[in-house]
């Protein structure tokens, strides 16, 4: 079975760092963006089957982001 694959969009690095630990030592696949701009690229052209996101985002706010 494939290990799910998480997103998580943070700016604080070592927020990012914890949440990414946590989720690969319970087996997950984590990839970790800063920024929302880069959602959409990645979303675009890979799949992912959770993403955690962060509100207060430096370019877009979290919630906006989630309504695109």
């Amino acid at each position: 079975m494939a290990k799910p694959r998480i997103l998580v969009v943070e700016d604080e690095p070592a927020i990012a760092e914890t949440i990414q630990y946590a989720l690969q030592t319970d087996g997950c696949e984590v990839v970790c963006l800063q920024a929302g701009k880069l959602v959409h690229e990645l979303l675009d052209s890979e799949k992912v089957d959770l993403v955690i996101l962060d509100i207060g985002l430096p370019d877009i706010s979290g919630i906006e982001l989630c309504k695109q």
